[in-house]
């Protein structure tokens, strides 16, 4: 007996789900932000679409981070291995969290194949965090990053850099 067309379109199915799962491809998130200002609220908008499946997912969430970045050209390095010396010219870099904060948007629910959502949060840096700042050498800005957890790899915004002012 052969595999009816609908048990081959189920197994594809099933197979997109778990890729999906596993990408993080179950469906696409973005986000957008105006300028803020430390100690002030701005406002956060998240939109969510859907790809081919009903997506179960655990929250929607937000999180923030400062982050200082340092680099500094041509520093002179001594490497020893064995006796031997060596001293060469390199670029040192390094990089702090300054702050960090997540925030559940939404709770549990489950998300309609094929439909957008649009989700919109408030959000505050503290007003004695680290002012945004890009120097010759050294850097500090805030970052964001927008998702959906779920079952697998959870679909993400990455990384945006905030406007602050």
């Amino acid at each position: 007996m052969e595999p009816s067309w609908s048990q081959a379109v189920g197994l594809f199915d099933k197979v997109r789900t778990l890729k999906n799962a596993i990408t993080g491809g179950g469906a696409k998130v973005s986000l957008s932000a105006g300028r803020c200002e430390r100690g002030q609220e701005f406002e956060i908008s998240i939109l969510v679409q859907v790809e081919d499946n009903d997506l179960d997912i655990d929250r929607v969430y937000v999180e923030i981070e400062g982050r200082e970045s340092i680099e500094i050209p041509d520093v002179d390095v001594t490497y020893e291995s064995d006796g031997d010396t060596d001293r060469v010219s390199e670029t040192v870099t390094a990089e702090h969290q300054t702050s960090s904060q997540a925030i559940t948007v939404a709770g549990e629910q489950t998300l309609a194949a094929g439909q957008a959502y649009d989700f919109t949060v408030r959000a505050t840096l503290p007003a004695d965090s680290l002012p945004a700042y890009r120097g010759k050498h050294c850097q500090h800005h805030y970052f964001v990053k927008a998702g959906i957890a779920c079952f697998g790899n959870d679909p993400d915004t990455g990384w945006i850099e905030l406007d602050v002012c």
